[in-house]
């Protein structure tokens, strides 16, 4: 076996890459369709891309595969519909409305229009049942084991699919959600269930709660798609081993995750931020801002340092996970997201054409104008070089959708509406790393772009200068970053533990056992991947807050002869004020700390892939990489002359001065006018833009955006 295969399944398309499995060399990239009815058909298809360029079938090339990689947005596409399985809830009584409660039914206080966030699932399908555990584990209230038999049965007969199980403390004793599943299993062998403490045992019941219930949602479904996925490609050859990709940024065996496909939320993008950095790194540039524009969303995230930029509670639809992932910024803002008109001005998303029926110039029956038809409109993307020939388009389509849909109603030419178009979806993007940057403190100034994403490398200039950022970074796996960041993923796995303490009362046996525990677990995942105690890496948190507070903040600890010791204690006491005040400019080291939860990550770096590197040309030109000249919009009212490049025959040293258009098989990249591109010996791009005209570049764009009078 010599392959490594990583997929990224997306809304649109799925993206591909293979490397070398000894050597670790980077062999090539894909793209193919996404098929929404049955994914695995787009990742086979793409799987037969691969094989074809290696001059191979697709069960020879999967027969001599050693690991297969797989990021998808299965479980997030599940929960963002409401799609998952009918799911009940049993837990203590007087607690089912924990999840109609939440964290209040209103998140801004002082908007009094603000919609109450709606439940998981309603509080019928929440069953109590009689049981209490007090926070120091004692038993208070014995288990009624006839109501949870007379409950399951009763949700047996509401046909619900899954059952969650989360009772009051079972934090520190867990013998009542143990005993209830041995009781599900009894009444209702085969069903899917889960409980709390198994899936994320978290201090705060309504966090836990929300997990639980999330993952038992996820559960069937995701677990029947990664059966289905593995059977295909074990009938196909396959006899490699399978990791999926989870929210933390690391990979786990299948086997791991089916149990657990809450971990899988975040699955699609939270390999951009490793693999962004892996061109920011090779770069010399510490901090990177990665962002993915793919065919239905946008997503922003953050290297500062050198440290990917995490969170200890993973959201999606404003629902609390307790996962540990990723922190990233997703819009509904892609290639396929639809232009419309509000109230005489443009809007675009979050609905999305996807990728049936896609965009209208994709000749599969949109007629809806998508950010793809202004980007066609304007002349970013050809038709005749689109997906290196692959795929035709209709520019006629794209024309009449942008003109029907947008520059009739408001009065403006074909081209000034597509440009609307595309400077509206820029706000929507810009607006995602403002969040992760300004309005953090951070200033994006000092930082790199990174593009990931198909569509991506059309607008990034345009972002860059508006955001005052001097270099983009463009790999040529831009259209399948995520993908390629799968292939280079540690594998990881995290676990957590609720022990509360305190600095004026430590239990230092207490925290020490609970810390043992989470180790220990780290250390058996581990070493069932086959891997030798020394390459073992472990890094341990703890959630940390002054009194009284609500929210905690996650602290870096190191132990001492695998324990916390007084002085280890000092040290994270000094380094949770240190924080505390770099994070609120204010702090209190008169004040005891409280400690509440613990986590441990357990990881194997894999060897990287690596990138083959090209000699310097002497006296070659750009000119020779030359395929035609077309016409681009940049405004002022007219189309202008643009070379069009062949982004493969670039080679390392070319310089190539905007405008232009470079096509790659998978991807376009714009070049501005106020921009020059570079090509990287390790064969990416750098892009550097001129921010001297930002201002102008504002003023423009109020004015193309300004409505017709």
């Amino acid at each position: 076996m010599k392959y490594r295969i990583s997929v990224d399944v997306g809304g649109t398309f799925t993206d591909l890459t293979i490397a070398e499995s000894e050597t670790f060399t980077q062999l090539g990239s894909h793209k193919s369709p996404t098929t929404p009815e049955d994914r695995s058909v787009g990742i086979l298809n793409a799987m037969g891309l691969a094989a074809e360029s290696l001059g191979l079938s697709l069960g020879e090339l999967l027969s001599q595969t050693a690991v297969f990689c797989h990021g998808s947005t299965t479980a997030t596409n599940t929960i963002l519909e409401m799609s998952g399985a009918k799911t009940g809830l049993i837990c203590t009584r007087g607690t089912k409305y924990i999840l109609w409660r939440g964290e209040g039914r209103r998140q801004t206080m002082f908007n009094y229009k603000m919609e109450a966030p709606k439940p998981l699932i309603r509080p019928y399908l929440c069953r109590e049942v009689t049981e209490r555990i007090d926070a120091q584990g004692n038993v208070l209230v014995p288990l009624d084991e006839d109501e949870v038999r007379a409950e399951i049965r009763q949700l047996r007969e509401w046909g619900v699919e899954a059952i969650a199980v989360c009772t009051m403390w079972s934090i520190v004793n867990d013998a009542h959600e143990r005993r209830i599943a041995e009781i599900i299993e009894e009444e209702w062998p085969g069903v899917d269930y889960c409980i709390s403490s198994d899936i994320q045992p978290i201090i705060r019941e309504y966090y836990r709660t929300s997990c639980v219930v999330l993952n038992a949602m996820l559960q069937p479904k995701v677990s029947r798609y990664l059966r289905n996925l593995q059977g295909k490609l074990e009938e196909r050859g396959f006899r490699g081993e399978t990791l999926i990709v989870v929210s933390n940024g690391g990979v786990v065996p299948i086997s791991e995750v089916a149990k657990k496909p809450v971990f899988m939320l975040f699955s699609g993008p939270s390999m951009a931020p490793e693999a962004g950095y892996y061109f920011s790194e090779i770069e010399g540039i510490p901090n990177c801002i990665t962002v993915d524009m793919g065919g239905t969303s946008f997503d922003v995230s953050t290297v500062l340092e050198g440290q990917i930029t995490t969170t200890k509670d993973g959201r999606i639809l404003s629902y609390p996970t307790g996962v540990a992932s990723i922190e990233i910024a997703t819009l509904g803002a892609g290639g396929g997201s639809i232009a419309t008109i509000d109230k005489g001005l443009i809007k675009v998303g979050p609905r999305s054409a996807e990728a049936v029926p896609g965009p209208a110039c994709y000749m599969r029956g949109g007629t809806e104008p998508t950010v793809t038809d202004a980007y066609v409109v304007l002349g970013y993307i050809s038709p005749a070089h689109f997906l290196n020939g692959r795929m035709q388009i209709d520019r006629d389509l794209a024309v009449k959708a942008v003109k029907d849909h947008i520059a009739d109603p408001l009065g403006i030419s074909v081209e000034d509406a597509a440009l609307g178009i595309t400077q509206v979806v820029n706000e929507n993007m810009l607006g995602g790393i403002l969040d992760m940057t300004i309005r953090r403190g951070v200033d994006p100034r000092e930082f790199a772009l990174v593009t990931g994403g198909g569509a991506t490398a059309v607008p990034v200039a345009f972002l860059a200068r508006e955001m005052g950022i001097k270099k983009i970074v463009i790999p040529r796996e831009t259209s399948v970053l995520c993908a390629f960041g799968a292939n280079n993923a540690a594998i990881a796995m995290s676990e957590v533990v609720s022990k509360y303490s305190d600095t004026g009362d430590f239990d230092f046996e207490g925290v020490n056992q609970a810390i043992a525990g989470i180790t220990g677990k780290g250390a058996d995942f581990l070493t069932r991947m086959g891997i030798k105690p020394q390459d073992q890496k472990f890094e341990l948190f703890v959630s940390a807050r002054y009194p009284m507070q609500t929210t905690e903040l996650e602290i870096p600890i190191t132990l001492d002869g695998g324990k916390i010791t007084p002085a280890i204690l000092e040290e994270i006491t000094a380094a949770f004020h240190a924080a505390y005040l770099a994070r609120y400019k204010t702090n209190d080291p008169a004040s005891d700390v409280e400690f509440l939860m613990w986590r441990n990550m357990a990881t194997f770096q894999r060897p990287r892939i690596v990138l083959p590197e090209h000699d310097k040309t002497g006296e070659a030109t750009p000119i020779q990489a030359m395929l035609s000249t077309s016409k681009a919009y940049f405004g002022g009212g007219e189309m202008v002359d643009t070379p069009v490049y062949d982004g493969e025959k670039l080679q390392y040293g070319m310089t190539v001065p905007g405008p232009a258009l470079v096509v790659l098989p998978d991807t376009t990249i714009v070049v501005p006018p106020f921009a020059v591109l570079d090509t990287r010996k390790h064969g990416y791009f750098v892009m550097d833009v001129d921010v001297s005209n930002r201002d102008a570049g504002v003023k423009a764009r109020k004015r193309a955006l300004a409505p017709a009078v």
